[in-house]
């Protein structure tokens, strides 16, 4: 078994083998590591790694600190451009789904208010007397924008909903 881990508190890089015939863990580091370090760092080995395998099981067991190995270096770099890529392309995510919630919110906001307006120009023209030919273009303007709110909207509205009771019997 043998496994790359990354310590980021210390920006370390560690590679872990697990030897079954010889019931031994061995690591080794990107770069030197401090006694702070390699106190956690054995830790974690100890009470995680070891546990997968079958070090405490048999006896006699070793653990071994190999020292550094440079090649790690390279595990380290690929890892943090790995991380990197993964931080700008969630950060696009992020910015395409503020976006998009602004422009929903801005394009509710509009139909919303040109919803208002229309029905306020279909009370001018009631209380004018207009013909059922401006009405019907009024009623279907109305609709459309309706349906233009609900593709932007999480709360679908209905015409009944929107247009005012002394008013829901011209959009029979």
């Amino acid at each position: 078994m043998k496994e790359l881990l990354y310590f980021s508190f210390a920006d370390l890089m560690v590679r872990v083998e697990y030897n079954r015939d010889a019931n031994s863990l061995r690591y080794s580091s990107h770069r030197k590591i401090t006694f702070g370090e390699r106190v956690i760092v054995e830790q974690y080995l100890l009470t995680n790694i070891a546990l997968k395998t079958e070090y405490y099981k048999k006896h006699p067991s070793l653990f071994i600190c190999l020292g550094v190995d440079a090649a790690l270096v390279k595990d380290l770099n690929l890892f943090h451009l790995k991380n990197t890529l993964k931080f700008l392309v969630d950060k696009e995510k992020d910015v395409k789904a503020s976006v998009s919630e602004l422009i929903n919110h801005s394009m509710v906001s509009y139909y919303f208010e040109q919803i208002g307006d229309t029905i306020l120009e279909i009370r001018q023209a009631v209380a004018s007397g207009a013909k059922d030919d401006s009405l019907n273009k009024l009623k279907t303007k109305v609709e459309e924008l309706i349906k233009a709110y609900n593709i932007y909207s999480e709360q679908k509205l209905t015409v009944t909903e929107v247009v005012p009771s002394e008013l829901q019997g011209y959009f029979v």
